[in-house]
């Protein structure tokens, strides 16, 4: 999906949609995803720049009319210094995640949920949510 003329609303469903996509892969296969989307970022940054001054234009409107905060309009300025590559930083930083579906979750119940005070419930679990 192009998210290029997508309204808001469309692109957060297709966020949405992609996370959970991501969630189930293997962790190298999403961290080739993620490494993707660092060098597809880092290769088009003039362009998202440029687009991005655009969208500031029209969002600038927005908060002289008071339609927007400054604070919304100063966050979204990918030109300040830095910030772009915090974005690019950020995607590595998650990429180098320890992943969190190999790690059993235990949960352990006692008290009124038991019949019989003192037994102990548990369910073991991963991030997944798959027993």
């Amino acid at each position: 999906m192009s998210l290029t003329n997508a309204s808001p609303e469309e692109a957060a469903r297709a966020a949405k949609l992609s996370s959970r996509r991501l969630a189930v892969l293997p962790v190298k296969a999403r961290n080739e995803a993620l490494d993707a989307i660092h060098d597809a970022l880092s290769a088009a940054r003039i362009s998202i720049l440029e687009a991005n001054a655009r969208d500031l234009e029209a969002a600038a409107k927005s908060a002289a009319s008071g339609e927007l905060s400054q604070s919304i309009l100063k966050r979204l300025d990918l030109s300040r210094k830095g910030k772009y590559e915090d974005m690019l930083k950020g995607i590595l930083d998650v990429r180098d995640l320890e992943d969190p579906g190999e790690h059993a979750v235990a949960l352990f119940q006692t008290g009124p949920l038991s019949t019989n005070p003192g037994v102990k419930f548990h369910k073991l679990t991963n991030a997944s949510g798959k027993d």
